[in-house]
């Protein structure tokens, strides 16, 4: 006997033996509970038809009502029975849409009913308007017309017309004509511009609603539209406070922008463990005609963003704000909404604006930019090599279990034959970013918007970035080469670090716990002697049992091509000791600091710049080991056995120093607070470079050295968007310190 019958029967029994005690057994029967239940609510059939089962259980006659019409192409057997029952439903081949048959199960002539969707595959539906957005003439009686991208015929949409302000009634007909939709319009009489939006929508079989809107702006009984500005005038209409626009000025110029991607604009964290992803699908980007100036536009909904890169644009400021941002000088047009676009029309050609990263200005913010010569400074990996349970959820991810949805957005950082360097973010949800073929190798352009973003994650990231659209947007020689010459890299290949295989080599690199000396990865059994060796300056033991000052641990800033995780073959190095030790003391006062040293011999070398470029982190996925490290870090060199130090500015930043973040953590609770995870937090380690001039070339001894910059300590925020650099370090702190460095590299042309 079944386990559903068990229990009916169970209850059954219960009710009467209750009743039995003051009714007969008749009565008794009266209570019985009445039973339809379906195992599965919808089911699917592929388009080449085949039969789904539906198991009904019941204790009593069921009668299967359509509700729906499925003609000839979908057959219910049995549609009538008794008790527990599997009914078949039989689809034919499906050559058309998708197709439902919704059936209703009816127990005993309506005691309890039940609803159950089969579903059969088939084509979907599409629809797009490549210019939705048409201007017409007010004095005459005329018409306009829309091409619409669809599989769907025209003539199956349901159409609604809307108005937009006071006049009403001047759309006299939308009907289709020859693969286009025609609107016909009676003349406008008065003096103002007249708004209507036309939607269209289609429910398909499976009761799922494809819909567009198109947008119609009618002249005046003049023919006019309003005042026609350019862009250096509203440019200088726009104030810090944001300007408020109350008159019909428009604007023309392209769109550069796209609304299919997900890498338009940063998207925000609202709290600790939520983004707000709709900012990105608000966001699009126009510029001037000849490409001098852009503006970001920001919509109030994603539904009013239908912007595709090449539209021709003419735009209406009446009702939006105009905001003026500094450092660097930025214009975004806001309180956008679809009835703001006048007229559009597609495949304009988006200006070519060719820059050096070094030309960049102000004046190229949110326009369209092709950056010579560029090349990734990290090759291994992805697009973004991020630990990924912290991620947006997507497709890239769908197999890590522990997903946060916490955190959206980080950087690689590219570079150029000059020596300069300029961050490039992508989005979570960019399905291209982890597509299991890595990066580019060589060097070409990169394309894309020039930006100025705030990562709070990631530090200083400078006063541009550029946003790639697509994949496409890295236009470098897939196979190619490096415009560099490597000079030394500590990376953990080839040999993944081991003092036992270093020190088989040459006994000075044997494991030592508080002075240990890390060849670079040119060295093998051939070659003892390594192009640079690298020195932890920091001597202060940790007070836990298994200490180290270098060590070798998973990267999570280079995985392997496809991977989703921590890498097996690249190895950070991982620096445990105690914080105290990172700065040099004179009784309780610092007076000097400690760090990583690289040492090197560039007699036989000569060149005109050498890149350092380095990869790091703090913590180990954990809030207890990521509460507390220096803040600040930066980068010097001495040509003369470190008498003399010289500091190198970031190539990206033009700053004195990087910040350096913790790797993601989740929430903790540590010493009777709770702490969430902050918005400080990184999603992996972060890249940075610097440039060392020619005077490095020909000396007997470089040295170089990866220090603290000053006394800023990181601490935990009680809140989750708290600042974390709210300390300095004293003496008489006993906190240990873990450190990652993912890649340090030495190039030079």
């Amino acid at each position: 006997m079944k386990y559903s019958k068990l229990l009916r029967n169970s209850a059954a029994c219960g009710l009467a033996a209750l009743a039995a005690a003051a009714c007969s057994v008749d009565d008794a029967e009266t209570t019985r509970v009445r039973e339809l239940t379906a195992a599965e609510r919808e089911l699917f059939v592929p388009a080449s038809g085949g039969t789904a089962e539906i198991q009904l259980y019941s204790n009593g006659r069921v009668r299967v009502e359509p509700l729906n019409d499925t003609g000839d192409w979908a057959a219910v057997d049995p549609v009538e029975f008794d008790g527990d029952r599997k009914v078949s439903v039989t689809f034919t081949e499906n050559p058309s849409f998708r197709r439902m048959a919704k059936l209703r199960f009816v127990l005993d002539g309506g005691a309890r009913v039940d609803t159950v969707c089969v579903k059969q595959y088939g084509v979907v539906p599409s629809l797009e308007c490549p210019a939705p957005y048409k201007a017409i003439r007010g004095s005459v009686e005329t018409f306009t017309q829309f091409e619409i991208d669809t599989n769907i015929p025209l003539g199956d949409f349901a159409v609604k017309t809307s108005y937009v302000g006071k006049t009403e009634g001047w759309i006299s007909s939308v009907q289709p004509e020859q693969g286009m939709l025609v609107v016909d319009t009676k003349p406008n009489p008065g003096d103002d511009v007249c708004k209507a939006v036309v939607n269209l929508s289609y429910v398909d079989g499976w009761e799922e609603t494809f819909s567009a809107n198109l947008y119609i702006t009618q002249a005046d009984k003049d023919d006019e539209f309003g005042r026609e500005v350019s862009f250096a005038e509203v440019r200088a209409l726009a104030t810090g406070e944001g300007t408020a626009v109350d008159e019909d000025i428009l604007i023309e110029g392209i769109v550069i922008s796209d609304f299919h991607s997900k890498n338009m604009e940063v998207n925000p964290s609202v709290s600790y463990d939520k983004v707000d992803v709709t900012v990105n699908d608000c966001t699009a980007y126009i510029e001037s005609p000849d490409g001098r100036y852009g503006f970001r536009l920001r919509f109030d909904t994603p539904e009013d963003n239908v912007l595709v890169r090449g539209t021709h644009l003419s735009l209406s400021l009446n009702g939006t704000v105009l905001t003026r941002e500094e450092n660097p000088e930025r214009y975004t047009i806001s309180s956008l909404v679809g009835e703001n676009m006048v007229e559009s029309a597609a495949g304009e050609t988006v200006p070519a604006k060719v820059r050096r990263i070094s030309e960049l200005s102000d004046e190229d913010v949110y326009t369209y930019v092709s950056l010579q010569n560029t090349e990734f400074l990290f090759k291994e990996g992805s697009y973004a090599n991020v630990y990924e349970n912290y991620s947006l959820l997507s497709e890239v991810n769908a197999s890590q279990t522990g997903n946060n949805n916490r955190m959206d957005g980080w950087a690689s950082l590219l570079m150029d034959d000059a020596g300069n360097s300029i961050y490039a973010p992508v989005n979570m949800l960019c399905l291209w970013r982890r597509s299991g073929q890595g990066v580019p190798q060589g060097v070409g352009s990169t394309h894309g918007i020039v930006v100025h973003n705030e990562l709070p994650r990631y530090g200083n990231v400078g006063r541009y970035q550029i946003r790639v659209l697509g994949e496409e947007g890295f236009d470098m020689e897939w196979a190619g080469q490096s415009a560099y010459t490597e000079f030394a890299e500590w990376d953990g290949n080839p040999h993944k670090y081991s003092f036992g295989t270093y020190a088989g080599f040459n006994s000075r690199y044997a494991y030592n716990r508080l002075q240990s000396i890390t060849p670079s990865d040119d060295i093998s059994a051939d070659k003892t002697t390594p192009n640079a060796e690298l020195f932890c300056e920091n001597g202060v033991e940790t007070t836990t049992s298994e200490a180290w000052p270098i060590g070798s641990t998973g990267n999570y800033n280079n995985p392997e091509v496809g991977s989703l995780g921590t890498s097996t073959t690249c190895k950070a190095y991982f620096v445990k000791a105690g914080v105290k030790g990172w700065y040099q003391w004179e009784g309780n006062e610092v007076v000097g600091y400690n760090g990583l040293r690289l040492e090197f011999s560039t007699a036989s070398v000569s060149g005109s710049h050498m890149l350092l470029g380095f990869s790091f982190a703090a913590g180990t996925i954990s809030a207890n080991t990521s509460k507390t490290y220096p803040a600040h870090w930066c980068v010097e060199y001495s040509v003369d056995g470190g008498q003399h130090y010289t500091l190198c500015p970031g190539t990206a930043t033009g700053a004195d120093y990087v910040h350096m973040r913790s790797l993601p953590w989740w929430d903790a609770s540590l010493a009777g607070n709770r702490y969430n995870t902050c918005s400080s937090a990184g999603l992996g380690l972060t890249d940075h470079l610097f440039r060392l001039p020619a005077e490095v070339f020909g000396k007997e001894k470089v040295m170089v050295r990866i220090r603290p910059y000053d006394k800023v300590m990181t601490v935990l925020p009680l809140v989750w968007n708290g600042d974390t650099e709210t300390a300095e370090i004293s003496a008489a702190t006993t906190y240990d310190n873990q450190l990652r460095w993912g890649v340090i590299t030495l190039r030079y042309r």
